[in-house]
């Protein structure tokens, strides 16, 4: 038997630091990567609570915020930026929306209740349309997809 380690699989590291005298619009676009998909623009350096952090200038800064006033300028007093993709991770400014605290905690709300509702809907034992079938919902791009699905084993030696 052999001595020798077996690499193991790791998650990815976020990226090394960049260099000091890039500019912030070079910063963003450095630790973030874009997702044809979903079109956000996910943030790949430091996270706090979800959110990417960035330092610039001696300033530490939330990335999301630093993207939206690279693009639009300083935030208004008393607004926050609602994501509008509910990707916390997000740092595409065009998923943001200008609104006050009561407004992100409504958007907020809506999106655990939407979501629980659809875990229910989806939930063992609920019952679909046909014998054996399963409900399946998908939220994606502000469409909701809604069907019956089977579910069956697929023997890997017959395909």
């Amino acid at each position: 038997m052999s001595n020798k380690r077996v690499p193991t699989t790791r998650p990815p590291q976020r990226k090394p630091d960049c260099k000091q005298a890039w500019l912030l619009a070079k910063r963003i676009a450095y630790y973030s990567n874009p997702d044809p998909l979903s079109g956000c623009h996910i943030w790949q350096g430091f996270t706090s609570g979800g959110y990417g952090r960035l330092n610039y200038r001696g300033r530490v800064m939330r990335a999301h915020r630093a993207a939206w006033e690279q693009k639009h300028g300083p935030l208004p007093k008393a607004k926050v930026l609602r994501h509008r993709c509910n990707v916390r991770s997000c740092v595409n400014p065009d998923h943001f929306v200008l609104g006050t605290k009561a407004e992100n905690n409504d958007d907020m709300r809506k999106a655990f209740f939407r979501l629980a509702n659809a875990r229910a809907a989806t939930a063992r034992g609920v019952g679909g349309s046909t014998p054996g079938a399963r409900p399946l919902r998908i939220f994606y791009d502000g469409i909701e997809l809604k069907g019956d699905v089977t579910i069956r084993t697929v023997d890997p030696d017959q395909t």
